[in-house]
């Protein structure tokens, strides 16, 4: 399936320069009470299931872009336990963490172009990351999400 102009343009600037996460839509959001990470991990499932565009790879043929749609799969999110740490030391891993995820480069071709984790603080405190390329999302799709 060709590409629309805005995915051109941003696959164009990929292939410029295919590790750079400049074009990476990181969200941080704390999360506070009792959390069902399962159920947590299902409605990403679901959301990607819905959602065509959060399931496309991107490829190159005889010169020409093109998008290709996966089957929906199973949805992995990675837990990081962080509750052994003091508050000063949980706080300081988060922003590492989260630092580091936002600068991980995506690689259109293999995807997925939506990443998540889960940093746990405590029985009652966690930290969600949520990172996709701008490719397949936008600031306002962020904020619906």
């Amino acid at each position: 399936q060709p590409l629309s102009f805005a995915q051109q343009r941003l696959w164009f600037l990929d292939q410029l320069a295919p590790d750079d996460a400049s074009y990476n839509l990181p969200v941080a959001l704390r999360l506070s009470g009792r959390l069902d990470v399962e159920a947590l991990r299902r409605a990403f499932e679901a959301l990607v299931q819905r959602h065509e565009a959060l399931r496309t790879t991107f490829f190159e043929q005889e010169g020409q872009p093109f998008q290709r749609i996966h089957a929906p799969s199973t949805w992995a999110l990675p837990v990081e336990d962080l509750s052994a740490l003091d508050a000063a030391a949980s706080e300081a891993q988060t922003l590492r963490l989260a630092t580091r995820e936002a600068r991980q480069p995506f690689h259109l071709v293999h995807g997925p172009l939506l990443r998540t984790s889960l940093l746990r603080l405590s029985e009652e405190a966690h930290v969600l990351l949520v990172t996709m390329h701008h490719i397949v999302s936008d600031a306002w799709s962020m904020g619906v999400l």
